[in-house]
């Protein structure tokens, strides 16, 4: 599968200091005198500090302290060490508060962010008199001090750097006193409605150059290392479109596999603009909505599905015709690209007969509209699992799953009419028609339902559809029981195998499942099949998991035994083993942390997005609260306390 390079992000050299209206290489001895004492630094501050009546009395003021200098010997020096100090912050700081507090390795006030200007500012607790005889001066890993009151810096790479604040006596220009702070730089992945226009904007546009700029010519302009969705699209379609197993989902490969392919793509993104970061999507926000309104349109119609963000949400022909992503195109005639193709050509499923040249959406899935969106509720259950197989293995289903159903729908299969025409309790129709696009695609695994390999691209649709040969020789025998229990747990329950009046209608359900009526052939939208990358929904959608996998991490698990040959996609009723799932499994992922051109295993991705300490990854998110969520009654944390 060899994923392409993305060269690595070490630490380097960091930019000269972007500093402000003061910007003096240090020569303290010479700088001193009248000059110093009436600038509009000096004068600023001590009217600010002293409160003074005048501009005559602070400047006379401030003479005075300079007459009188401060001590600059050792003893000195130690003595005004200990009550030095600074923080650093940014735009979203005095906004959001610091990013990062709930990171046992982060210090309040020691993080910044790659690209973005970082202020140093000192919280010193010296007597304000002492403070007014000082000059501060800053360097960076022991470069050329500069001298300011506040300090301004853009670091170019994640990494960890030594800030010096030194203090000099303004009459003598001697070393009073200095403190160094270890910096810690990291992106900050932000929820995307907390994002500055500008910032907002900046990841939009990097993605838009990812999706509409061919792969040649983004070469040339970005570099080597520049990929276009088309490519991520086509590897997870591979992965996930395996007929054997899912290598990215239905296993414990799920959460590091996603963390390391957003982070590729994420570093594409920087190529086109190096501040960018992959934010997150709480869709629990929109579930809220959900719940407070009473109407699924609350999520219809949230601002996330605006034109210039994921565009809408409702296309009335399905394929996605505003926004910035409009006529998004999905890769044709691709059977000489991939062995994983549907059978018209295009980079879908192989269970998927999608024939559309472009992304499409659909809210209905089987017939059904989805009411129970993803929130709070499954958001906090799952942080109740405390060993690490069960939670790394559920967080996929009820709190992220639902979404892409949401999101891609399915069309051209109406369950929802058939059953309520057989009989079929209303719940329990509901129930089947959210499971089925994975009912349908454990049969194909099991080699029960045989998709087409080719179809001209003017065939109909019921004409281009998977079906099950078999059928007529299972319901002959009585095996439909067996069959359907052996792709969907929900028919482990009798009842769903009758309708209300307890009439057996199992032939109905297995029918549906099969295709096998005339006007039954379902179109999967493309957020909800292998190639789900192609809708950009698709990226802001999985830091929301991870988001909780960091966070469950630095909580701890009283279990984080890796279990092996788990995976679920393999048998549906036996779990076995699929590569990418097991601990040692070597995944296509390489060129993340480090430039050694060797792929990862999970067990390194494991080690890699390990939130509890200061590892490679080169990114982090801004915190851990649900304040919506606390509203309907669960902790602000999602965690008992």
């Amino acid at each position: 599968y060899g994923a392409a390079p993305v060269e690595g992000m070490e630490a380097q050299p960091a930019v000269h200091p972007v500093v402000g209206e003061i910007n003096r290489k240090r020569n303290f001895r010479a700088v001193l005198g009248a000059a110093v004492v009436v600038s509009p630094f000096v004068f600023g501050f001590v009217n600010y500090k002293g409160g003074a009546s005048s501009a005559a009395s602070s400047v006379m003021s401030a003479l005075d302290k300079v007459k009188s200098p401060i001590s600059s010997s050792v003893e000195q020096d130690a003595e005004y060490d200990d009550q030095l100090s600074f923080v650093a912050s940014n735009e979203y700081t005095s906004i959001q508060g610091y990013a990062g507090k709930d990171y046992p390795w982060i210090t309040e006030g020691q993080l910044a962010e790659p690209h973005k200007t970082t202020t140093f500012t000192s919280t010193s607790t010296l007597d304000s008199d002492v403070l007014a005889r000082m000059n501060l001066a800053w360097s960076v890993d022991g470069s050329d001090e500069e001298v300011t009151g506040s300090f301004k810096y853009v670091f170019e790479q994640p990494g960890t750097y030594n800030v010096k604040m030194s203090a000099y006596d303004k009459g003598s220009g001697d070393l009073v006193a200095s403190t160094t702070k270890e910096i810690i730089s990291k992106y900050v992945r932000r929820e995307i409605r907390t994002l500055t226009d500008d910032d907002r904007e900046a990841f939009f546009s990097a993605a838009e150059v990812m999706y509409k700029t061919e792969l040649g010519d983004g070469k040339k302009t970005y570099g080597d290392n520049f990929l276009d969705v088309q490519w991520f699209a086509q590897l997870h379609n591979t992965l996930a479109g395996s007929r054997e197993c899912d290598h990215l989902h239905d296993g414990l490969g799920f959460l590091p596999q996603h963390a390391a392919f957003t982070l590729m793509f994420e570093k594409v993104l920087q190529l086109v603009n190096p501040v960018v970061t992959v934010p997150y999507w709480d869709y629990t926000i929109e579930a809220h909505a959900v719940l407070t309104e009473g109407s699924i349109h609350a999520w219809r119609e949230s601002i996330v599905w605006s034109d210039d963000w994921f565009g809408e949400a409702s296309p009335e022909d399905k394929v996605v015709t505003r926004g910035r992503f409009a006529h998004t195109p999905v890769v044709g005639n691709a059977w000489d690209l991939t062995d994983t193709t549907n059978a018209y050509g295009f980079v879908r499923a192989p269970w998927n007969m999608n024939k559309e040249k472009f992304v499409t959406r659909h809210n209905y899935t089987y017939g059904f509209t989805l009411d129970d969106a993803p929130g709070c509720k499954q958001h906090y259950d799952v942080m109740q699992y405390d060993q690490w197989s069960d939670f790394g293995t559920m967080i996929a289903y009820a709190p992220h799953g639902t979404v892409h159903a949401m999101i891609g729908g399915v069309w051209g299969a109406d369950y929802k009419t058939k059953l309520e025409n057989a009989g079929y309790s209303a719940i329990h129709a509901a129930n089947v028609g959210l499971e089925a696009f994975a009912t349908q695609k454990n049969l194909w695994r099991a080699l029960q339902l045989e998709c087409p390999d080719y179809c001209a691209g003017d065939a109909p649709a019921l004409e281009c559809k998977c079906t099950c040969p078999s059928i007529k020789k299972w319901m002959g025998q009585g095996w439909t029981h067996d069959i359907l229990a052996s792709v969907s747990p929900l028919f482990y329950t009798k009842s769903y195998l009758q309708n209300t009046n307890k009439h057996d209608i199992s032939d109905v359900i297995l029918k549906l499942m099969c295709n096998d009526y005339e006007e039954v052939n379902p179109i999967i939208g493309d957020s909800l099949e292998s190639a789900s990358p192609s809708d950009i929904s698709f990226w802001p959608t999985h830091p929301t998991v991870d988001r909780l996998y960091h966070w469950k991490r630095i909580q701890g698990f009283k279990n984080d035994t890796w279990v092996d040959n788990m995976a679920r996609s393999v048998s549906f009723t036996n779990v076995g083993y699929c590569w990418g799932h097991n601990l040692a499994d070597v995944t296509v992922w390489k060129n993340l942390f480090d430039t050694t051109g060797e792929a990862y295993s999970n067990e390194d991705l494991w080690d890699q997005f390990d939130s509890t300490t200061n590892t490679d990854s080169p990114y982090i998110y801004d915190n851990f609260e649900w304040a919506h969520c606390e509203e309907e009654g669960y902790p602000l944390q999602l965690v008992d306390v």
